[in-house]
């Protein structure tokens, strides 16, 4: 009897510690297909299949374990070492189960000892990586066993060894698959620290160097993306991106402001309810359909902005077409100013050709025989005299338009006092404003600071204003000059009780030849540039001026003066 409990409970004993030896390499394989597939899964992401194959020579030396990556029709991708896919459940692996041989029977006889876990790829594919003790290491197992029958205690205590070595082996594996985890979740704070000089260790080591490069690496990328940001951000241009069905990637703060939409709410809808043009949104598609850029110049109402717009089809790695990209130039600026430019070739054409075809006429006439008529010609002489010297005026004007304009003219600035050349001003046009019955008053304070200004250019705008005011100002209307400090400036303002400027034509009365109503400015005199020597003198002496009128009731020109300072 004490024989037979002996031997039950030896057996006892040697079942016990056979299947708890068994579990605890059910469990390190488990943990090594955990952290293999951790390891694998970026590399396989990248179809980097030689890294694999180097992880799974490196696994096998390193560990005496046979690795072999599986795809879904249960082809072998990557194997090292000699291990049978008999029995193995694939369909369940695939499906996202993990496997481990439990049947210690089956151990026995087929001679195999396998763990799989699944591997799902970012593009959907589920991939088992199978790991597994190699046949010697088996052989080794059924030794152990045998040992244990014939030594009992010696396997007891051999088996508590294990036990240990094991889970010296297990717990470090553990914790590299729970921190590869945190890797595959882009959080590589978490490092492993393990202070043997083994393999494990080394392979922590290793671990956590391919960390700290991968998180450099993805700050780089992220950096790069910043920058990237931060350049479409500052572009002039309008930028905008869209996909296939030209739904708004991407917009840049230049677009927004060309098209009048605001960033944040733009993205993700359609083109065409963000910025409301047929003609482009059908430019876009045309661009997607053809694969071929595609160039467009809109117009953009109410804004009335003109776009110059390029459309350039994008391309995945594929080659296949993923959207556009529509790159926005503001064309306003230039066709406003070709349209001064034209306008400036015409003006100038008509104002010169008025006064050379009214000579040509009277020379004319005096060839014809005039000439003997000694009044009639003296008159002749002197109508021709006096459109010479409005040409002379037309030309000595534009020459020092063009000079104030080209910053070639040269400027004496200092401490002026404006009350005075008010008063000079004042007395050169005493006599027109008597003619047209106008009353003229000041209000300029005694004690008025000096401004910056040019003397003799500060005369000539004020000259020019009250030319202008004198000129549209109707018998027994009124004329007066303003001045008054504002902070750092003296505000002067030249005001009339003329027939005032259109609302619609205020933004442009300080053009070249810009003119409110041709026919009934024909017979000024003026040369449509008084104003616009105005507006360039005060901007030179680091003014500005504006305008503020109602037709019928008047305007008032108002610029303003730096104070000049003592220091």
């Amino acid at each position: 009897m004490v024989t037979v409990l002996f031997f039950v409970l030896l057996f006892f004993v040697f079942c016990t510690l056979n299947n708890f030896y068994i579990e605890n390499i059910k469990r390190s394989l488990m943990a090594e297909a955990f952290f293999i597939s951790s390891s694998v899964k970026l590399a396989l992401d990248s179809g980097r299949y030689q890294e694999v194959q180097n992880i799974a020579a490196v696994f096998r030396s390193r560990f005496s374990r046979g690795l072999t990556i599986v795809d879904g029709q249960g082809n072998k991708i990557i194997s090292s070492g000699e291990i049978k896919l008999n029995g193995l459940p694939l369909g369940d692996i695939l499906k996202g189960k993990n496997y481990a041989e439990n049947d210690v029977v089956r151990i026995m006889v087929f001679r195999e000892f396998r763990a799989s876990v699944p591997v799902i790829l970012e593009n959907g594919a589920v991939l088992a990586v199978v790991v597994g003790l190699l046949p010697v290491d088996v052989a080794k197992i059924i030794s152990i066993n045998l040992l244990f029958v014939v030594f009992t205690f010696s396997g007891v205590l051999f088996s508590t060894f294990m036990w240990k070595k094991t889970r010296f082996l297990i717990k470090p594996l553990e914790t590299m698959v729970d921190v590869t985890r945190n890797f595959a979740q882009g959080n590589f704070a978490r490092t492993v620290h393990v202070n043997s000089q083994n393999e494990i260790g080394q392979l922590s080591r290793e671990l956590n160097l391919l960390a700290r490069r991968l998180r450099i690496t993805l700050e780089e990328k992220e950096e790069g993306k910043m920058l990237m940001s931060e350049l479409m951000k500052s572009l002039e241009d309008g930028v905008v991106v869209v996909d296939v069905e030209t739904r708004i990637v991407f917009i840049n703060a230049s677009a927004c402001q060309l098209v009048g939409a605001d960033s944040k709410g733009a993205e993700g809808k359609k083109l065409i309810s963000v910025i409301r043009h047929y003609e482009l949104d059908e430019a876009v598609k045309e661009a997607i359909n053809r694969g071929t850029p595609n160039y467009k110049e809109i117009t953009l109402l109410p804004r009335d902005k003109t776009l110059k717009v390029r459309i350039a089809p994008c391309r995945d790695k594929e080659g296949k077409i993923s959207g556009c990209i529509i790159v926005m130039k503001d064309l306003t600026e230039i066709k406003h100013i070709e349209k001064m430019r034209t306008d400036f070739i015409a003006n100038v054409s008509h104002e010169l050709r008025t006064p050379l075809t009214s000579i040509r006429g009277f020379i004319e006439t005096l060839m014809d025989g005039a000439y003997k008529d000694p009044t009639l010609a003296k008159r002749f002489l002197r109508i021709i005299e006096k459109e010479v010297g409005r040409l002379c005026r037309l030309i000595d004007n534009m020459l020092d338009l063009s000079r104030i304009e080209t910053n070639q003219l040269r400027l004496n600035i200092k401490d002026v006092s404006a009350g005075e050349i008010i008063k000079e001003v004042i007395l050169i046009f005493d006599n027109r404003l008597r003619e047209k019955d106008l009353t003229y008053y000041e209000n300029v304070p005694e004690g008025l600071p000096k401004v910056k200004a040019d003397p003799d250019w500060l005369r000539q705008i004020f000259v020019n204003l009250m030319d202008n005011a004198i000129k549209y100002t109707p018998s027994g209307g009124k004329i007066w000059i303003e001045a008054e400090p504002k902070g750092d400036v003296v505000e002067f303002r030249v005001c009339d009780t003329g027939i005032g400027i259109p609302e619609e034509d205020l933004p442009r009365i300080f053009e070249r030849f810009y003119r409110v109503d041709k026919t009934r400015s024909a017979g000024s005199g003026g040369s449509g540039l008084g104003l616009a020597i105005v507006k360039h003198l005060v901007r030179a002496f680091g003014g500005d001026i504006w305008v503020e009128s109602k037709v019928n009731q008047g305007s008032k020109f108002i610029f303003t003066l730096k104070k000049f300072s003592k220091s």
